[in-house]
């Protein structure tokens, strides 16, 4: 819910943004890399259908 919510207000600017936006609701275990590259691919995807 917090990456629709994030993707929805426009902050996937960056990994960096999407960590900051993301911090205190995933760990930073092995899946986090995967997580931000996840939501740049949505973000990607949503600009292709605006």
């Amino acid at each position: 819910m917090s990456a629709v919510a994030l993707l929805e207000e426009g902050h996937a600017g960056s990994a960096d943004e999407i960590r900051e936006w993301m911090s205190g609701n995933i760990c930073r275990c092995g899946a986090y890399p995967n997580i931000v590259t996840a939501i740049q691919d949505a973000s990607g995807q949503l600009s292709e259908k605006a």
